[in-house]
């Protein structure tokens, strides 16, 4: 008789299971593995914002995109057997906005760079790869279709050679690319323009940063600091520095 009261005192306090209860449901222990590629997918959209500080960092955002796709599709084929949609999806959004608008800032200021009455310049393409030309009967070297820029207003894009004076230059040459600037070397006479500011203008030296540079453009052999012979001028007009992070 006791034990029959005790086994009717036990199922009196077990609560009713609902049909269809599972008890791994509630388990502490029930946990969905998350892939890689999730965390990568966050992690790539948060980069991503790098696009607003330097050209080279705005592929981050499309690369972000194409792997957090990439995770999205793979998650909704494995029907909910794996967590981390979440992070997938956060990692799409940002990797996409920030992709579009950094590149999207970048390209309007390309295109809006150049002042009114200026012809922009390639250094590479325009002035340094065209070299000089000796044509018969004639006492000038210079390419003709470098000839042909003389007294025209351009704008070019190169990166400032280094002196001893930091600050307040009246004149620097500027060379076609980071590695003549940085890590020695001179550059040959075509690869570097003498640039001579007007009155009144002066700009700081910066090592490795982009510089802009607009004004009249001359075939004109001159001297320049540190020995060097240009055989390019500029008189320049205004200089900007693209401080960036590449």
């Amino acid at each position: 008789m006791l034990a029959m009261s005790q086994s009717l005192f036990s199922q009196a306090m077990e609560s009713p299971k609902p049909i269809g209860y599972d008890a791994s449901a509630n388990s502490e222990f029930n946990y969905k593995p998350v892939p890689v590629l999730a965390p990568v997918s966050l992690c790539l959209g948060l980069l991503s914002a790098m696009g607003f500080l330097g050209i080279l960092a705005v592929p981050i955002g499309l690369v972000g995109t194409i792997v957090s796709l990439i995770c999205i599709l793979r998650l909704r084929k494995v029907r909910g057997e794996y967590g981390g949609m979440w992070l997938a999806v956060t990692g799409l959004v940002t990797s996409f906005l920030f992709f579009t608008t950094s590149g999207g800032l970048w390209v309007y200021g390309y295109q809006t760079e150049v002042p009114d009455g200026f012809r922009r310049l390639n250094f590479m393409s325009d002035i340094s790869q065209k070299g000089f030309v000796v044509e018969k009967g004639s006492k000038d070297v210079f390419n003709p279709d470098v000839r042909a820029l003389d007294g025209k207003k351009v704008f070019i894009k190169g990166y400032m050679y280094p002196t001893k004076q930091m600050e307040g230059l009246k004149t620097f040459l500027l060379v076609k690319d980071n590695a003549q600037c940085c890590f020695g070397g001179n550059p040959a006479v075509t690869d570097m323009i003498l640039v001579d500011l007007a009155p009144g203008k002066t700009v700081n030296y910066h090592s490795g940063v982009l510089t802009s540079v607009g004004g009249v453009f001359h075939c004109k052999p001159t001297s320049g600091p540190a020995g060097l012979q240009p055989a390019y001028t500029i008189d320049g007009l205004f200089v900007e520095n693209a401080r960036t992070l590449f």
